[in-house]
């Protein structure tokens, strides 16, 4: 799967530190529905962000790996 920019977006609200470890999943839908204007349920399910269900705790190595990616692919992005 290739990131689109509000992906990104999403991955980056979570490796900037914008979104803590521990944060609630439906606080997380909110925030990326009102600040990012994204949903991040497919990131969740698709292996891209850890979660135990009811809270966010980070990227795993695969969402990591394609935060990474998509900033190697989009430095003006930075």
């Amino acid at each position: 799967m290739e990131l689109t920019q509000t992906d990104f977006d999403i991955l980056n609200a979570i490796q900037s530190g914008r979104v803590g470890a521990g944060t609630p999943v439906n606080h997380f839908v909110d925030y990326c529905d009102n600040a990012i204007g994204g949903n991040p349920r497919p990131l969740i399910e698709a292996g891209y962000i850890k979660s135990d269900g009811d809270s966010v705790n980070g990227l795993t190595d695969k969402g990591l790996a394609a935060w990474k990616d998509f900033k190697d692919k989009h430095p003006q992005d930075d």
